[in-house]
Formats: C-alpha cells, structure tokens, sequence
C-alpha cells in the first residue's frame, strides 16, 4: 500500500466472527491521487486467522478468510469492489466465490447488483490497477518492482487458491 498510501493499517478482531482478524486501514479508507488532479478512495478490509505454518515458512502465517477492497471517486460514488466472503457472506450479497461488482448502470443493466467472477485477488493487483487504470500517483518510483516483489511472496506463500 506505501506505493500509493502513507495511511497505516490496523488489525481488530472481527465484530461478526471473534476467531477471526480484520485488517483495514487505520481512518478506515486511503486516498489516492489521480494526474488530473482528482482522488480515489480505497477501502480495505482483510480478514484473516494465524495458524501455525508447515515447512519452510516459518513458526506462523496467516490464512486469509475474507476480503473487501472498494474503489470509489471523490464524489464517494463506487467505481468497483472486489469481494470474497466464502463464510460470512454479506447481507445482499451471498455468493461464496471471489467476485467483482463494476458499478455503474448500461442499458436496463445495473451492473453493481452482478458478481463477476474473478479469481482470488491480491490487494497489489488493487494498486495496480489504481495506479495503471485509473492513473493514480504511485508514491515512489519503484511501485512496479515494490508490487512485484510483494505479490510473488504472496502467491509462493498463499494458503487458499
């Protein structure tokens, strides 16, 4: 996240399942800065346990069980979400595979009440896009190798699909 945010995270337990660790950020959202002068706001909260790790990767890890990244404008208006709640499954929004909601509407089509199926997404794929699509202002000059390195480790250490 320090590729676009200096906002600090914060881990609480769950308010809906006491076993399980939600991340967010510390002001519950980060803005983010576009070259044209207008902002991003992302929202981040990452539910995840600590079990205790098997092989090289140490005495524990932690195993992510959910996950709810949104990007909206400056005007609050979502641009889209990237859900995966498998267990709690969210009032409205009861699909248990990863999914994405593109918010907007086309036609007789609202395209925020559809679940796009996706696999499961890591929150550098989240920056990236932000800083390649939606042309955020990344913070340092080395975002792409920063993200790069992080989702490797990641994907060599994930505990779920």
């Amino acid at each position: 996240m320090g590729c676009i945010t200096s906002e600090g995270f914060v881990t609480r337990y769950s308010e809906r399942n006491g076993n399980v660790l939600a991340a967010s950020f510390q002001d519950d959202f980060a803005i983010g800065t576009r070259r044209n002068g207008q902002s991003l706001k992302l929202e981040f909260a990452h539910g995840h346990t600590l079990i205790q790790a098997q092989g090289e990767r140490g005495l524990w890890t932690a195993s992510t069980t959910e996950y709810i990244y949104e990007v909206a404008d400056e005007r609050d208006d979502l641009i889209a979400t990237f859900h995966w709640h498998p267990v709690s499954r969210l009032a409205g929004d009861e699909m248990r595979w990863p999914h994405v909601h593109a918010c907007g509407a086309r036609d007789n089509l609202t395209l925020h009440k559809l679940h796009l199926p996706t696999g499961c997404v890591s929150i550098e794929a989240v920056v990236r896009f932000l800083i390649e699509d939606l042309d955020v202002i990344p913070r340092r000059d080395d975002w792409h190798a920063v993200l790069d390195r992080h989702e490797a480790a990641f994907r060599r250490s994930r505990t779920w699909a």
